[in-house]
């Protein structure tokens, strides 16, 4: 699959499962808007550098993979935590949560999917 079939793909799953969530949780269609603008933002810039990461660094240097996608996820969930809490949707602590738990459950579908 081509570079650009893979970030479309990537983003549709995050926003179909995160928008899903939010609905289910939240009740308002507003944050499912936010919801995927926050995903229109993240998810891509994150797909990318690891393509990137994924086409220049050796096979040999997996781990070192792994470690890029902790950083990048936890550079996600910090984007997303500030965005939310920004945008009026959560308290400090609840945009938090709904970050990490969204992203959680975003790339654990994706993790089992793959």
């Amino acid at each position: 699959m081509s570079p650009v079939l893979i970030v479309l793909w990537n983003l549709l799953l995050t926003v179909l499962i995160e928008g899903a969530l939010v609905l289910i949780f939240c009740r308002k269609r507003e944050k499912v808007y936010h919801s995927v603008l926050v995903n229109m933002l993240t998810n891509p810039l994150v797909n990318i550098l690891l393509i990137l990461w994924a086409n220049f660094v050796p096979l040999a240097e997996v781990p070192f993979y792994y470690i890029a996608i902790a950083f990048l996820e936890i550079a996600a969930v910090i984007t997303e935590w500030i965005l939310y809490y920004k945008m009026g949707d959560f308290g400090i602590k609840k945009a938090f949560f709904a970050s990490f738990l969204l992203n959680a459950a975003s790339f654990s579908f994706g993790f089992l999917i793959e």
